[in-house]
């Protein structure tokens, strides 16, 4: 590895970050970490995950709460910790959903999710 001063040291852990066996080996891990981990533990909450964002739907805030709470002990045990500032609990309004919440909307994978007014023509309104 070369040091901003041009010094040469050898790398003695780790993979170079963009390197070609560093989303292999992150993807294997997170399977391990992540995903084998909430089909065992949480088998009806539906997830998904690309690379090292994911996101996990709950029905309600105490399960949101209580599997947050369970992530950050899994991920602390497998030495990884979650994102102090894109972790976060969002609640997902609606036309039907009228609960007031301080987080309503995120951006997963470039693409922001948001309550948007849309057109119910079977109830002739606006949700």
């Amino acid at each position: 590895m070369q040091l901003p001063d041009g010094s040469l040291i050898e790398r003695t852990k780790g993979t170079p970050q963009g390197g070609v066996i560093s989303p292999v080996l992150s993807n294997l891990f997170l399977h391990y970490v992540f995903d084998a981990w909430m089909a065992k533990h949480h088998p009806s909450a539906p997830w998904c995950r690309y690379a090292d964002d994911g996101l996990v739907h709950c029905q309600t805030e105490q399960e949101a709460q209580q599997i947050l709470t369970e992530l950050k002990d899994r991920f602390e045990k497998c030495n990884l910790e979650l994102h102090p500032t894109k972790t976060k609990i969002v609640y997902c309004k609606d036309g039907s959903r009228k609960g007031q919440y301080p987080q309503i909307e995120f951006t997963f994978l470039g693409y922001t999710f948001r309550r948007r007014v849309v057109r119910n023509s079977k109830l002739n309104s606006y949700l």
